[in-house]
């Protein structure tokens, strides 16, 4: 798998190229190396720029010591905010491992802001895994389609 972008070439089979962040993703689907790419679809996690504020009810509980009378506050082990990257993520992921199962695709190139990325990979399945071809962790997400086909002409 590479992560090289500026030295990359699209392969010339079905492959599905992904941007993506934290709160967005769009999907395009390229047949060739050179040609035209079809936009897919797109998917957004409005709450992605919530602040972790709005992810915790309230503040955490209390528990007691299991040896002596102390009482100390209960941390969570995720964040709020990193709890709805990986549903966000998982949803990718599920749009992506599906398309790889069904044979729409063959080759899956990864478009993803630093963050994500690695929540990304999480939920690849082992076939999907496999079938990427370039994971680039830069985020591209918002950059109109035309800005993103640059970088593989």
């Amino acid at each position: 798998m590479m992560s090289d972008l500026e030295n990359f070439l699209l392969p010339n089979e079905p492959t599905c190229i992904v941007a993506c962040s934290a709160g967005s993703a769009r999907f395009w689907l390229s047949q060739s190396r050179f040609g035209d790419w079809k936009f897919l679809t797109e998917m957004r996690d409005e709450t992605a720029t919530s602040r972790e504020s709005a992810f915790a009810s309230d503040r955490p509980g209390r528990s007691f010591d299991i040896v002596g009378a102390g009482r100390h506050a209960m941390g969570q082990k995720v964040s709020g905010h990193d709890h709805q990257t990986l549903q966000f993520a998982r949803q990718v992921a599920d749009y992506l491992n599906l398309a790889v199962a069904n044979n729409d695709v063959n080759k899956l190139v990864l478009l993803a802001a630093p963050g994500f990325l690695g929540y990304l990979r999480s939920e690849l399945s082992d076939t999907a895994l496999r079938a990427v071809v370039l994971a680039e962790p830069r985020n591209l997400s918002d950059l109109e389609e035309a800005k993103i086909r640059k970088y593989f002409e």
